[in-house]
């Protein structure tokens, strides 16, 4: 029980701060932000091409984290157009230059260094587009806030805890023994409370709404991190990196956020009436 708690305070301790940063920014200056983003999302892609090279494989990362990087970048400062539209066309840019790039290397293992590098560019840039266009938003703060808040301290925290105390039917053991049908369903449950508080003291909107994007969020980020935990189990690590302590590397951190993107900003934009 005192493993689980200290466990519990270093993971918690380090979101808060993680939170804090992050909405330190929103306040003070949107780009800082951004630069962050571009960061973790390089360190990120750094981390699966350390994986990919376990097994062999040399993806190139350099290309990817660099183009990627500068790409939201380019999205968030609006400079080239619609940002769905610079996003969509340069991520397929990203993926020929990495087409073309990787023919400097040997011919063996070119489809799958070439496939591990669009799995990147669709895994990392491509999701992250919609975190810039809530960026660019009419509520960039209070919608930033519940996509954090909502996935990070709902969800994955609601996972963690109900998981740890109550979890016993395993939900897929061949990807994660640690998963559970339990913690699925405290996800979901906090990830609730959270999107109904949030959407009711920061968005504005009905409290039915905030708790229907609340669960959403909750089911789809579990399910984020069931992806990255198979990419894991694949190359056979147990966290991507050591850059956050409890929580692993930048990665770990971002899994469940990159799924949830594109949900919150459709529901949050789309359908979700706000004040």
């Amino acid at each position: 029980m005192f493993a689980w708690l200290r466990g519990f305070a270093v993971r918690s301790g380090v979101g808060a701060v993680m939170i804090a940063v992050i909405a330190l920014s929103l306040w003070l200056c949107h780009w800082v932000l951004v630069a962050l983003i571009a960061a973790f999302m390089a360190l990120a892609v750094h981390e699966l091409a350390s994986a990919a090279a376990l097994h062999g494989h040399k993806p190139p990362w350099v290309v990817v984290a660099i183009g990627g990087a500068g790409l939201l970048i380019v999205e968030y400062g609006g400079w080239l157009g619609d940002i769905f539209t610079v996003g969509f066309i340069g991520c397929a840019l990203l993926i020929l230059v990495v087409m073309a790039w990787r023919l400097r290397g040997p011919v063996e293992g070119y489809m799958t260094d070439v496939g591990i590098a669009a799995l990147m560019i669709a895994y990392l840039p491509l999701l992250l587009t919609f975190v810039m266009a809530i960026m660019r938003g009419a509520h960039p703060v209070g919608q930033m806030a519940t996509l954090i808040t909502v996935t990070v301290l709902g969800g994955d925290s609601g996972a963690y805890i109900v998981g740890s105390f109550i979890g016993r039917h395993k939900l897929a053991p061949h990807i994660s023994p640690a998963k559970t049908w339990e913690g699925i369903g405290g996800a979901i449950v906090f990830a609730g409370v959270a999107g109904t508080l949030l959407g009711i003291f920061v968005l504005g909107a009905p409290w039915w709404q905030g708790a229907l994007l609340g669960v959403v969020l909750g089911g789809i980020g579990a399910i984020g991190d069931l992806v990255e935990s198979a990419i894991k189990r694949d190359v056979g690590v147990k966290d991507m990196g050591k850059l956050l302590p409890g929580h692993g590397g930048a990665m770990d951190r971002l899994d469940s956020i990159l799924f949830c993107a594109p949900f919150a900003w459709a529901i949050m934009n789309l359908w979700m009436a706000q004040a």
